[in-house]
């Protein structure tokens, strides 16, 4: 692996991560106060409306950011006709998200949702500002600048949702703190980034690239279908507050981990682009990345599975414990979910995007049927154990579309994962261990909570010292990437490490 490539990503990841980190702290802060503010009724209002403006907003920039990301060079004609494009899409896209408000509100049967969608569909316009300066700054590793306008957002989001729902506002709050949020990024991205369009010409010259763009695309929307048909049934079939319940079992399952697989996937798009002819390379990055995420994501999601009736009870009110079931379910997916942006990052940066539409077109249409089955068998639980058997058996063909186009062997994927499986297994036995002898002498809830995860975060990092040496000299690397000396990780527990 490149020394220089290699620190440039470590020091890219750490601005990214620690964006990411307060903005999950704002995030978990907000989302745990507007819980007792707003009804699960209110979120699965939102919940529904951002079904119809999610689907649209996958057209709105036609994949061209990711388009300017994959491609070596670009002409300025090029980069403005996508720029003019972007615009020009957004407003077409937020004329018909108008138009189709009325016939979605009448499929939910919910009248207020119509107003709701029309409100949320201006972001598309909003957001097409920032499109090309955003994708400029990924290109060229501008990480920092991208760390800071995704904390912005969040913060103005988390202040404008709390202010609103304080007084009232419902799930409006949530509405008009996304819409803030959405044009505090673009203004951001165009202030920080170098570019500025110099003319609103070259829609031809853009081809290129939109066509491209068009089938990551078709890649997004496909997956989009199938990962939201989960909330498009529950809302049919079962009505908003089940929804607000499985959004909210959604939300929480993938707030710790959610901005860690973002992070990866952000910083590999343009590594993965560069390396597409050393196919080595490629595959070291893959395996680097995976691991690095299944490090930190999977005894999180573990974690919170073991943990889940006391977290549920302490963080949110025993009014949403009936989410306990889907809950789990999300957390045990997780531990694919988490992992497979990257490899799909990774078919898109080489030049497969097609290979991966069809893959997700799959994926939409036995997803979908799995869930309708589930919903009408036995509700939400019938929609957990759709996603819970069905996802990861769709996993392996992604995993395989992967290995034919880099040449990376499934089982050397599959064995990369083992010593984090371990870990994270002894961990799960240990805490169940302390959660039953506490049940056992009825402890309060509070600190069988705070036991789990200290004993939780204990027993990991010991088994990862004590027997994950390769892995604590990944670790190991990381930190002399990030600057610290080498003399300072002589030490115990470093001096264990065997260096990768």
């Amino acid at each position: 692996m490149n020394d220089g490539l290699r620190s440039k990503t470590v020091k890219a990841v750490g601005y990214l991560g620690l964006g990411g980190a307060l903005g999950k702290v704002v995030s978990l802060g907000s989302t745990l106060i507007m819980a007792r503010l707003l009804s699960p009724a209110d979120y699965g209002l939102m919940s529904m409306a951002l079904v119809l403006v999610g689907f649209v907003g996958f057209f709105n920039e036609v994949g061209i950011g990711a388009a300017i990301v994959q491609k070596t060079k670009l002409s300025e004609t090029e980069v403005n006709g996508c720029f003019s494009f972007s615009l020009l899409a957004s407003i077409v896209l937020f004329g018909l998200t108008a138009l189709l408000s009325i016939p979605v509100a009448n499929f939910f049967d919910s009248p207020p949702l119509q107003p709701m969608m029309v409100v949320l569909a201006s972001t598309f316009v909003l957001g097409a500002i920032g499109t090309v300066p955003l994708s400029f700054l990924r290109k060229e590793m501008h990480f920092k600048a991208v760390a800071g306008i995704n904390i912005a957002g969040l913060l103005i989001q988390s202040m404008v949702a709390l202010v609103l729902a304080w007084n009232g506002a419902g799930a409006w709050s949530l509405v008009i703190a996304f819409v803030a949020s959405t044009l505090s990024q673009s203004i951001a991205a165009f202030y920080l980034s170098s570019w500025r369009p110099t003319s609103l010409r070259g829609l031809g010259a853009a081809l290129g690239l939109v066509r491209y763009g068009l089938e990551v695309t078709m890649t997004r929307v496909f997956w989009y279908l199938y990962n939201n048909s989960d909330k498009v049934v529950i809302g049919k079939v079962l009505g908003n507050h089940p929804l607000g319940i499985y959004d909210m079992a959604l939300s929480l399952a993938t707030l710790p981990t959610s901005q860690i697989t973002s992070l990866a996937t952000n910083v590999s798009s343009p590594l993965f682009s560069r390396l597409q002819e050393n196919k080595d390379q490629l595959q070291a990055y893959i395996l680097h990345f995976t691991r690095g995420v299944a490090y930190v994501t999977y005894p999180i999601l573990i974690g919170m599975l073991m943990c889940a009736n006391e977290l549920i009870a302490f963080l949110l009110g025993k009014e949403w414990m009936t989410m306990l079931v889907p809950f789990g379910a999300l957390c045990l997916m997780g531990l694919v979910r988490s992992v497979d942006p990257l490899l799909s990052q990774v078919l898109i940066s080489i030049g497969r995007a097609k290979e991966l539409s069809g893959y997700t077109l799959i994926c939409g249409i036995v997803m979908t049927a799995a869930i309708i089955v589930g919903a009408l068998v036995d509700g939400l639980r019938g929609v957990s154990v759709a996603w819970v058997t069905i996802y990861p058996l769709l996993s392996i063909r992604l995993l395989y579309l992967v290995s034919r186009a880099t040449g990376l062997s499934m089982r050397t994927y599959y064995q990369a994962l083992l010593p984090v499986i371990a870990a994270t297994a002894a961990m799960a036995g240990a805490v169940f261990v302390v959660r039953t002898a506490l049940i056992a002498i009825n402890a309060p809830t509070l600190p069988i909570l705070l036991t789990e995860i200290a004993t939780g975060a204990a027993v990991y990092m010991t088994w990862i010292v004590q027997f994950d040496r390769k892995g604590l000299g990944q670790l190991r690397q990381v930190m002399l990437d990030l600057g610290i000396s080498e003399q300072r990780l002589e030490r115990w527990p470093f001096n264990r490490a065997i260096t990768p």
